[in-house]
């Protein structure tokens, strides 16, 4: 029953990230700018009411670009229910200048809302502190490499370094446990937090919806509003996937309940710097009992739902993995490589010295399939307590991955994948975790070993290196990446000895050679080689002067010396 109230309260905030900003403050590219409307209605059920099925929202608005650089600019936003009478649209400008907007709605008090604002651009100190203003994350199109890795929306190259926060969605978890987390992989260098936002979680502590799923959690979602927005402000993209691929969810669930969720998602998340991911899982259980045609049609209606056609993938179930048995893949490529609304394939190999053998192959396969689309890992072999997967066994999948063409690689372990935290313990179960708080298991060496990785490769131009494993010779793990006769990068896993042809650079060219230990991020010279051949290398710290083989990587590039040699 709808019931009518005479009362309207109409105003508007200018915010970044949810937080609402002084009236007259800079705004600046990519910063929210929030509209905030009261109805007039009383609304039975506003969530669902605001979205129905394959109906128009109840609330959007036209975002039209006066004067500036964003003139001619127009972005159609929909709003989204917020609690009470209480509705938002929220804009990302995409680029600086004066913005007018006007909404249109069915309701009185939230149709014919009009307003205008401008925007400032940042400078560059501000968007090299924090490269999320640099705009939201898209696929390279526009050279040789298209297709190949990441970038942001202003065109620098974005590296894809992943850590898995499946669970801190968590009622039970402070903020400040999360900022400390987040805090912590922005110094490692981090760049995508894997963030649950789970109308079906785990449990019903980290569920947004009800058992119906038909009344979300308003409170708790605003709380996830201020974890993103703390993430973004730290430089981190945030990945969203809303659900977990259950049994029987075409029953338990509905199709219309996980379709109207993912609208809202949207909705409520897309001026936040974020990416989608359809789901956990997405084919576990004969994909959830709806067929692979239901989430091929859920990502053609993400797409359209986002004004700002963000990537978008789905988190894959390997062979041999519980629950995955009906419709296993290592990759999304597989399956759903020639869909146009997916950017990028992702691949979950799973945990156990094996599956972690499998990454290179992978991600080798997916790099031959046309057209080219960037690949990530996103859920390799955990690190846990001693004896399990060591630090080397994750830098191995880090690298190889890289090397052999992935756009980045993501890390998860110690008590961060399930947010074993003080106040929310975890629980035991099969997993080898610590479940005392005695060891800070966010600085576990692996977590160690992809801050290293990510610094390093920070330093050069990554983007431009093509897998070359030909070039390397005499070693049984050969990945290499180069650009041939320039700049060449080796991992050589056992440490040792190995060949590596130089031919494209010629006699005359001289290359300098550095050495970095992956596992400590000492970098040392090595000297100069000439090229026009092949040339032979040996890693630092060899047998027998060290018993435990090392692994190693080899940097050439062309003169001048690299870091200030």
């Amino acid at each position: 029953m709808k019931k009518l109230f005479v009362f309207v309260v109409v105003f508007s905030l200018i915010c970044f990230g949810g937080i609402p900003r002084v009236a007259g403050a800079d705004r600046h590219p990519w910063e929210i700018y929030q509209v905030q409307l009261t109805a007039r209605t009383q609304y039975e059920n506003p969530y669902t009411e605001g979205l129905p099925s394959d109906g128009p929202p109840l609330v959007q608005a036209r975002f039209h670009g006066v004067s500036g650089e964003c003139a001619g600019l127009n972005y159609t936003v929909h709003g989204f229910w917020n609690g009470g009478r209480t509705w938002c649209i929220r804009f990302a400008p995409p680029a600086p200048g004066v913005w007018r907007y006007e909404t249109t709605s069915p309701d009185p008090a939230l149709t014919r809302r009009t307003g205008r604002f401008s925007v400032l651009p940042w400078n560059e100190h501000q968007t090299q502190t924090n490269p999320t203003r640099r705009g939201f994350i898209r696929v390279h199109s526009n050279s040789p490499r298209a297709g190949r890795y990441f970038e942001y929306a202003d065109g620098t190259p974005f590296l894809w370094i992943g850590d898995t926060w499946w669970n801190w969605t968590k009622r039970e978890i402070r903020l400040e446990s999360f900022r400390r987390l987040v805090d912590d992989r922005a110094e490692k260098g981090f760049t995508v937090g894997q963030l649950f936002v789970a109308g079906n979680g785990w449990s019903r502590s980290i569920s947004l919806l009800d058992e119906t799923f038909t009344h979300p959690d308003i409170p708790q979602l605003q709380r996830v509003d201020s974890m993103i927005t703390y993430a973004n402000s730290r430089g981190i993209t945030v990945w969203v996937h809303g659900w977990w691929t259950r049994e029987d969810m075409n029953e338990r669930i509905g199709p219309e309940n996980i379709r109207r969720w993912w609208r809202y998602l949207v909705d409520r998340l897309s001026a936040y710097n974020v990416m989608w991911v359809l789901a956990g899982e997405y084919n576990m259980y004969d994909y959830g009992g709806m067929g692979l045609e239901f989430w091929q049609d859920l990502g053609r209606r993400i797409e359209a739902e986002d004004p700002y056609q963000r990537v978008i993938s789905a988190h894959p179930t390997p062979p041999g993995w519980a629950g995955g048995a009906d419709a296993p893949q290592w990759s999304t490529g597989e399956v759903l490589h020639g869909e146009p609304w997916l950017d990028y394939n992702q691949s979950q190999v799973g945990h156990g010295r094996w599956r972690n053998e499998m990454i290179p192959r992978v991600v080798a396969s997916d790099y031959q399939r046309k057209p080219a689309k960037p690949v990530v890992v996103t859920e390799p072999w955990y690190e846990f307590i001693r004896g399990y997967a060591s630090a080397q066994d994750i830098r191995f999948g880090a690298w190889s991955a890289i090397l052999s063409g992935a756009a980045g690689h993501s890390y998860g372990g110690g008590y961060v994948w399930k947010a074993h935290v003080p106040e929310s313990p975890a629980g035991e179960d099969a997993w080898p975790m610590e479940m005392d708080f005695d060891t800070n298991t966010l600085d576990y060496p692996g977590a160690q070993s992809m801050g290293i990785l990510s610094h390093f490769l920070s330093r050069i131009d990554w983007w431009s290196l093509e897998p070359h494993p030909e070039l390397v010779s005499e070693y049984p793990a050969p990945y290499c990446a180069a650009v041939p006769g320039r700049e060449y990068l080796v991992y050589l896993r056992y440490g040792g000895t190995l060949k590596l042809s130089v031919q494209a650079a010629g006699k005359d060219r001289q290359l300098t050679v550095q050495w970095l230990n992956p596992g400590t991020g000492d970098l040392s010279k090595g000297g100069t080689v000439t090229g026009g051949g092949i040339q032979t290398f040996t890693a630092p710290g060899g047998f027998p002067a060290h018993l435990d083989f090392q692994d190693w990587v080899l940097f050439l590039r062309a003169a001048p010396a690299p870091f200030g040699q």
